[in-house]
């Protein structure tokens, strides 16, 4: 396990090596490639886009700030402000530093509020018409607005690859015009300290004495079989108590599916909104509550009260907490009178991401909510992530170590299962197998995938969580037809799509004409897009050329720079619309695609016919179905006559079986019996698609 000046040493050293390979400075990369993908693997910050800028403004102040992003699950807008230094042996970040940094943020919004930003910058500027956002929903007043997309909430985030004092032990958190303000440093230490505790976010602790219920929350645990990983729990909950937490923690209460579908849906409901101003009494009759789950908490003595939970998440019901602060904060009203039911689960499974997805995906399975919603917990991860431990890259240059890329399906894993390691050399051997450069988030898979295959830059440009369920859909439509697509082929496919668009983005990045700060994050999937729309009929890009040696050759690679340069030309002429939004239309995409590109003879030479990968494909898919035709029986009879005679009284209850498929079930049932029956290869599969049925109805499998 590293100690922190390992862990600083090594960050400065990739720091430095990796900034002078991409042609960044260290800031810069330190901000794009470090602090904001941690921000965005810890849920706190979603498509943050990089606008570094510093200016004076009215009353001779600083304003400005190196990125932001808006959350839509509660209502905020996001800056944030890069403090960087070359020098390892810096000083601890003092308060004066962070004041500074925070007034210079704030007093953007200031300007912005107020219209005045274009005293101080350029028409064409996009930083004024996002500043003109911006202030638009920051004036908006809720009462008068049918469609209400104002901004509640600030949050400021300082990152920086130098200490915190000790001494610091509070941040300022003020108000500014009626809005709450929350200001977050991520030093160099609270990213080690996190890591050291074998977290993947910043835990939510909630002591309830903290927010005025001093006894706790009432609650009954509910008595069911010592032998569960769970315990559950029914409870009521204060409406103001709700409001509260949910006011100071945000979005970081909601479980990954429940933000999802707030963040796309989440206008605040007219039904609940008129309960808590006509019928408060009645919140709780009319209201189906909220359920949640922990990963740990507190009881008073008598076992009576909640005083304490660790890591709570709301998996079902964001929306009735988004409205209740919308309701103390818009509508000035009292929620004195107002109550709502929750049930808790308390997880003790060790795959605690797991268990929380699978609970979401079942609490919110009453909602008109796709499964391509509930993406995360996907059968198609845990296949990618075997194809990735099972499928060695090509050794390069002369290498005697294999290497693998590494899927991360979970958030943070790759960096937890490497720190948890306890001697340096066997960090040093994870690494070598699994380089930091061949890893991939599976929001990134979804990024790559949509701009080659499904050649939508559109749908990328609306960023992570849009294209995830975008790229879902596909994928679960795919896996339900055909689970055996999902295979080595597609595998190496998607590696393939991994290398053109990290390529690409490395080009763009080195590329004389690209500014920093210009639109990467567009420019990038744009040109793979238009790179894939563009070959001829019948051909496609030499896959196994790039697989073999897990880089571009020479004549692709000269193709996208000169895409990359008509992209970039492309999507500036905007008129007058913001850069990042005009990208985000599917007509700016349409109207790019129609344009023709003449490619060069030296690379049409290195097109291959379409038809290569499609046998190959079937070929594989025919392995994969045989494969797991015989997995099936094998694992009828691993899970054993009980598992089947319980599967049998759940779906007897429910009255979910026909007399035919308890017959199929009663053979699986027998397998370890006195007298056993093997089922037949067509009846396992029948036996296998009713376990299916019963899992999409709601039992457990």
């Amino acid at each position: 396990m590293e100690t922190f000046d390992e862990y600083k040493n090594e960050l400065f050293a990739e720091i430095r090596l990796n900034a002078s390979i991409e042609n960044m400075l260290p800031g810069e990369y330190f901000l794009e490639k470090f602090a904001l993908e941690k921000l965005s693997t810890m849920g706190l910050v979603l498509d943050p886009q990089i606008h570094s800028f510093i200016k004076t403004c009215s009353k001779n102040r600083k304003m400005g700030f190196d990125a932001y992003a808006f959350d839509d699950a509660d209502k905020s807008i996001i800056l944030i402000s890069n403090l960087y230094s070359d020098d390892s042996t810096s000083g601890n970040l003092t308060l004066t530093e962070i004041e500074t940094v925070k007034n210079r943020m704030l007093n953007f919004l200031d300007e912005a509020y107020n219209n005045k930003l274009s005293d101080y910058f350029d028409e064409t500027d996009d930083l004024l018409k996002i500043g003109y956002q911006i202030g638009r929903r920051l004036r908006i007043d809720y009462q008068k607005s049918e469609n209400d997309d104002s901004i509640d909430k600030i949050k400021l985030y300082i990152v920086t690859n130098r200490t915190l004092s000790d001494r610091i032990t509070n941040l300022n958190q003020n108000n500014w015009n009626d809005k709450k303000v929350e200001l977050n440093v991520w030093s160099l230490n609270k990213f080690y300290d996190l890591l050291l505790a074998g977290y993947d976010k910043e835990p939510i602790i909630i002591e309830t004495a903290k927010y005025g219920l001093e006894k706790g929350i009432p609650c009954i645990k509910a008595k069911m079989s010592d032998n569960l990983d769970y315990d559950a729990y029914l409870a009521i909950l204060p409406g103001e108590f709700l409001h509260k937490i949910y006011y100071e923690f945000g979005s970081r209460l909601l479980e990954g599916n429940v933000r999802a579908f707030l963040s796309n849906r989440g206008k605040i409901n007219r039904g609940i909104r008129d309960t808590i101003r006509k019928e408060p009494t009645k919140f709780f009759a009319y209201n189906n509550g909220v359920a949640c789950t922990a990963q740990e908490i507190t009881l008073s003595e008598d076992g009576h009260y909640i005083t304490k939970l660790e890591d709570l998440q709301i998996i079902n019901g964001g929306q009735t907490t988004a409205s209740l602060t919308s309701a103390v904060l818009k509508d000035k009203q009292s929620l004195n009178n107002i109550f709502v039911p929750m049930k808790l689960t308390v997880v003790k499974n060790d795959d605690y991401d797991t268990m929380i997805q699978n609970i979401s995906k079942f609490a919110n399975s009453q909602n008109k909510v796709k499964d391509s919603d509930l993406f995360s917990n996907h059968p198609f991860h845990r296949k990618f992530e075997t194809l990735s431990k099972s499928i060695q890259a090509p050794t390069q240059n002369g290498a005697i170590y294999n290497t693998f890329w590494y899927y991360e399906r979970s958030r943070g894993k790759y960096e937890q299962e490497q720190f948890k390691l306890q001697k340096k050399s066997e960090r040093d051997a994870f690494i070598l197998k699994y380089p930091k450069k061949q890893v991939i988030k599976k929001e990134e898979l979804a990024k790559y995938f949509t701009s080659a295959k499904l050649q939508r830059p559109d749908m990328v440009s609306k960023g992570s969580e849009k294209c995830m369920s975008f790229f879902a859909e596909f994928i679960d439509d795919m896996y339900s037809k055909k689970p055996e697509s999902i295979n080595e082929v597609f595998y190496k496919e998607c590696i393939c799509y991994t290398i053109l668009y990290r390529t690409t983005d490395l080009i763009v990045q080195k590329a004389s004409w690209y500014n920093v700060g210009g639109y990467k994050l567009n420019i990038v999937p744009y040109t793979v897009s238009k790179l894939m729309s563009s070959l001829p009929d019948g051909y496609t890009l030499d896959l196994d050329l790039i697989w073999k040696n897990q880089m571009l050759y020479s004549s692709l690679i000269s193709e996208i720079e000169k895409i990359a340069f008509e992209s970039n030309s492309f999507i500036i002429k905007s008129s007058g619309i913001i850069v990042t939004e005009y990208c985000k239309k599917e007509e700016t995409w349409n109207k790019y695609k129609s344009t023709k590109y003449n490619f060069s003879k030296e690379f049409l030479n290195t097109l291959v016919p379409s038809s290569q990968y499609e046998e190959q494909n079937q070929t594989c898919e025919k392995k994969e179905k045989l494969k797991a035709d015989l997995n099936i029986e094998i694992q009828i009879v691993k899970l054993g006559g009980r598992y089947w005679k319980n599967l049998i009284d759940e779906g007897l209850k429910r009255g979910l079986l026909s007399p035919k498929e308890l017959d199929l079930l009663n053979i699986a049932a027998s397998t370890d019996g006195p007298r056993p029956k093997i089922p037949s290869p067509s009846q396992a599969k029948a036996i296998w698609k009713i376990r299916n049925k019963l899992d999409e109805n709601g039992i457990p499998v």
